[in-house]
């Protein structure tokens, strides 16, 4: 166990002193603590109190809007009184209005040929333009106050009966999934991203030592076992640490500017204790099992240039059970959720997803434990056994399965 903790504190002191983790931790940070402390900055500099600027901020938001009226039962101030934050500019002819759409001098026009009929004419369309909704709506008041004065309706009475507001108590007998879905996304994602880079980064390491021959002196100065769970705890080490890090510096940066948010992120950051507990002990046990899967793929190469190349096929699983869990965040009691929260390659994302949003027993979640925890020491045990055989075989990289057979072989 003596060597062991030596590899342990060389791996995990050379992880945290590199550029690379010192400058994405901090970079990260910064960007998490600017972005939630923007809300504090902006209350510092603005200024409410001025009746001028709020004045000017009134004309500012007017839309102005051209039209042509050809029937007689629509009046250019019936409009006027449908849209008062607006500007209603009457034009000529079409083509003044053409012109006056063109220039940009209005936002739209309109020929309005009856009540319940128009002809639009907008410079350019886009996704958000509602420009001809407004109109519907206006012109489809003015046609129904206009019928209800006809049949001696009050229109205030009838607008006061259709606009009555249903309120209602929800009571969330089960799990609030539409609250848990920003954090539980949140975290399956930083899950996601420190597998790929840890993974990437073991694997690199360990085709480097291979490469120049540092590996067979590793190897016959303590057991190979203690080298690659060294190495692979010190990375697993390293990027909760760094997740650590940028966890707790979200948490503190939202206390102190929760006041200027007026606590609207509290359903992101008070998460429940059990799904936080959830999360870490799956978390923990799925990287460690993708970590030992690229520490393995390491060994079997001799260039480090090859690393990218045999890791793909890992690469390519664990990217497909991310976007299964993911997916099926929407229906977090789906069959395929469920099926994936037994299968280690995807467990410990699903489950987690299950936990946070679903409905899942006590009984599932241990079953899903044991099946991850014992599927990850069996893939720790035998990427030692790779590791060792790996050093021994230079040149073209080895397939996993060859590797496996040279290793039945030699038993």
């Amino acid at each position: 166990m003596k060597n062991f903790f030596i590899v342990l504190k060389f791996e995990l002191s050379s992880l945290i002193k590199k550029k690379a983790f010192l400058i994405s931790t901090a970079i990260i940070a910064l960007l998490i603590i600017v972005g939630l402390t923007i809300p504090t900055i902006k209350n510092a500099f603005t200024n409410t109190a001025v009746d001028t600027n709020e004045k000017q901020d009134e004309n500012i938001d007017k839309i102005n809007y051209g039209v042509i009226i050809e029937n007689d039962s629509v009046k250019l101030s019936d409009l006027k009184i449908q849209l008062p934050n607006d500007n209603i500019i009457a034009a000529k002819n079409k083509k003044e209005l053409n012109n006056l759409v063109i220039s940009d001098d209005v936002e739209a026009g309109f020929i309005i040929k009856s009540p319940t009929k128009y002809e639009y004419l907008v410079k350019n369309t886009s996704i958000t333009d509602d420009n001809s909704f407004i109109m519907d709506n206006v012109l489809l008041n003015i046609y129904r106050n206009e019928n209800l004065k006809e049949k001696n309706i009050d229109a205030n009475i009838v607008s006061e009966i259709y606009n009555v507001p249903a309120e209602h108590d929800t009571e969330v007998l089960g799990k609030d999934s539409m609250k848990n879905y920003i954090y539980t996304y949140a975290l399956v994602f930083a899950l996601y991203f420190i597998i790929i880079m840890y993974g990437q980064l073991i694997a690199t390491s360990i085709a480097s030592e291979k490469s120049n021959r540092t590996m067979e002196i590793l190897i016959t100065s303590t057991n190979t076992k203690h080298l690659i769970f060294g190495k692979v705890i010190a990375g697993a080490i390293a990027g909760i640490l760094q997740f650590g890090i940028i966890l707790a510096t979200a948490g503190i940066s939202y206390k102190l500017n929760a006041n200027a948010w007026n606590h609207k992120l509290d359903f992101i950051f008070n998460i429940p204790s059990n799904v936080l507990i959830t999360f870490s002990i799956f978390g923990i046990l799925g990287y460690l099992f993708y970590l030992f899967a690229y520490g393995t793929i390491g060994a079997l190469v001799s260039k480090t240039e090859d690393v990218n190349t045999s890791s793909t096929p890992i690469t390519i699983i664990f990217i497909l059970a991310f976007f299964v869990s993911i997916f099926s965040m929407q229906t977090p009691d789906s069959m395929i959720l469920k099926i994936a929260s037994f299968v280690p390659l995807s467990s410990f994302m699903a489950m987690f997803i299950r936990v946070s949003m679903g409905n899942v027993s006590h009984l599932h979640i241990a079953i899903s434990l044991i099946l991850l925890a014992g599927t990850t020491g069996i893939v720790g045990i035998l990427g030692a056994k790779i590791y060792e055989l790996g050093s021994l075989m230079y040149g073209n990289p080895v397939k996993l399965k060859t590797a496996i057979k040279l290793l039945k072989q030699n038993k």
